[in-house]
């Protein structure tokens, strides 16, 4: 809707000054610069909204409470939406005490307590605010058990998420004018047909087989003479066998055909098909699909890195050598076109594959450090880099803008410094995890480090928040995949070994596993096989992929709109993206 009020703000404009009605344009101007909706948009709306709380300006925020209120949160009938409504509102004030405690105005505190104490008491949430009546009168409520935890960083940010995700929902519900429903209809017609293009081309993956299918079926009865003496495994490695064009009794070797027999084992998928990139020379270190999902990047320990197409056809695009290696992959979050790579000469590379060539490049202020992690923030430009050297005694992790490509922040590594080796931010940026080599896990919001605490014994070489971040997935060095909740800290919910003898000399980190887009399913390499977890309640091993006959390097999901296709990367050079059922 935000995109859609812009859009139809400079229609109004271009047509009122077309007619001459210039007076009237110019009102309109004056309209905007004072807009109380900040053009629809939850985040502008939550952020003037919190500003009166930064100011202590308490009519401030009542009004513009009040105000929209009345322009919007009424105008939704549902009830779990008001009662939503209602504790988000006394979290809101309640942040305004906190907030005027902590800049020392204890004035302001005294002056809520007049103003709107009585309101309270009379009000039906009475039994929430009852303690905070002696709020005033504590000497130092930030370590008074009763408003503790009001005052950590973590529940700030929560509040300040809440709210933004509650308007923007509110805001998706409220009844548009007619001028709005046309411009969002066109905006939707475009993004269904992009849409529509992404779904054509998984299908047309899952009908490759179509012609082993007919295939199959004329070979059904052959087979089934052979029942009474050949085992159920036997029939289902022919069914393969003749699907690739062969005879059942020619070249049988059991152990390397039933390796690639193209169905998931004691699981809830079922394999459809596989296609292999093969173009690499040398065992593959990264496999990432783009955010679309229309793109793969791949790369192998020779510093070679392939972006290429699945569809219609297997086809690369570009191709790219770094002398210095490749240390990471990181697709630009929400544009397809951008990839930036991590190299060993402390430099990270954005290409742009639009017009095929590097466009810009930032530099780490120490020389010939591994760019080992990189993450986009989703709201801005920025990007998060992590660096050490070859012996992992030196760390740098930084924040740039990739407009200006200048480093905004230097992010303080505490207790001790060590260097990160995973990064993920959280669907709005706020949120942002990483995993070290001391085996710890933070979480930073506004950069600033507001929780940490030691997962395992060994270094953590993936982190990732899970659908509804309110816990985080880390994968480390000793071979186990852990389940940590945010909130209470540091509680671990399940740990599954998923390797008994874990490799050793690990150069390149989070690369390990990947989530499906409904976060139930957790794709993780497995010596020579990719298993799927099922994650949906506790860490159970679900499916296990077919074998690619090596080692598998790494992992990726294809996330965009649901569709089952994973992308797996071996030590053989072989990339292979498989559709599940």
């Amino acid at each position: 809707m935000a995109r859609s009020c812009v859009v139809m703000d400079e229609m109004v404009r271009e047509y009122l000054l077309f007619r001459g009605f210039t007076k009237t344009a110019q009102a309109l101007e004056t309209e905007i610069k004072f807009d109380k909706d900040k053009n629809m948009r939850a985040d502008k709306i939550t952020d003037h909204l919190l500003s009166f709380v930064y100011a202590s300006d308490l009519s401030g925020l009542k009004d513009y409470w009040s105000y929209l209120n009345k322009r919007f949160f009424r105008k939704i009938p549902n009830t779990a939406i008001h009662k939503t409504l209602v504790k988000l509102e006394d979290c809101l004030y309640k942040y305004y005490i906190v907030y005027a405690h902590q800049s020392q105005k204890h004035d302001k505190v005294v002056e809520f307590f007049e103003r709107f104490g009585r309101d309270i008491l009379g009000g039906g949430n009475r039994e929430t605010w009852r303690e905070w009546f002696c709020f005033p009168y504590v000497k130092n409520p930030e370590l008074n058990p009763l408003f503790k935890s009001y005052f950590l960083r973590i529940w700030s940010d929560t509040v300040h998420t809440s709210l933004q995700n509650f308007i923007s929902s509110v805001l998706d519900a409220v009844p548009l004018p007619a001028l709005l429903q046309w411009k969002d209809h066109s905006f939707d017609e475009v993004e269904e047909k992009q849409q529509l293009q992404r779904e054509v081309t998984v299908l047309k993956m899952k009908l490759q087989d179509t012609s082993s299918v007919h295939q199959l079926d004329e070979s059904t009865n052959n087979l089934n003479k052979q029942l009474v003496t050949r085992s159920d495994l036997d029939i289902a490695e022919d069914f393969y066998i003749i699907s690739a064009g062969r005879s059942p009794e020619a070249g049988r070797s059991p152990l390397t055909d039933r390796s690639i027999i193209p169905r998931c084992k004691n699981g809830s998928f079922t394999c459809l098909n596989h296609r292999d990139y093969t173009e690499h020379t040398a065992p593959l270190i990264f496999a990432r699909f783009s955010c679309e999902g229309m793109f793969c990047a791949t790369s192998d320990i020779n510093g070679a890195l392939k972006i290429w197409t699945f569809s219609p056809d297997i086809k690369t695009l570009h191709s790219f050598v770094f002398k210095s290696g490749i240390y990471s992959l990181h697709w630009a979050t929400k544009i397809d076109k951008l990839l930036y790579v991590g190299t060993g000469d402390s430099k990270i590379k954005i290409i742009n594959i639009s017009n095929r060539k590097i466009t810009h490049e930032l530099s780490h202020p120490t020389e010939n450090l591994r760019i080992i992690s990189l993450a986009s923030n989703v709201m801005c430009t920025q990007l998060v880099s992590s660096a050490t050297d070859k012996e992992q005694t030196v760390s740098e992790f930084l924040v740039w803008d990739c407009k200006t490509r200048e480093c905004l922040h230097v992010l303080e590594i505490t207790p001790l410094p060590s260097p990160v080796t995973s990064t993920h931010f959280n669907h709005n940026g706020n949120l942002l995890v990483c995993g070290a080599m001391d085996g710890m896990i933070r979480v930073y919001a506004d950069y600033q480090c507001i929780m940490g605490w030691q997962a395992s014994p060994s270094a953590i070489h993936t982190v990732k928040f899970s659908v509804d971040e309110n816990t985080v997935f880390a994968f480390c060095k000793d071979g186990t995949l852990t389940q940590w909740r945010l909130y209470p800290m540091s509680q671990c919910l399940y740990t599954v070994t998923v390797l008994e003898v874990p490799p050793q000399n690990i150069q390149h980190y989070g690369r390990d596993i990947a989530l499906d887009s409904e976060g139930k399913y957790l794709l993780v390499g497995r010596g020579f096989q990719a298993v799927v977890y099922s994650v949906d309640n506790g860490i159970v091993e679900d499916s296990i992929l077919p074998s690619q006959g090596s080692k598998v390097s790494c992992v990726d999901w294809h996330v965009p709109y649901s569709t089952r296709l994973c992308l797996t990367a071996t030590n053989s050079g072989i990339a292979r993206i498989i559709g599940l059922l």
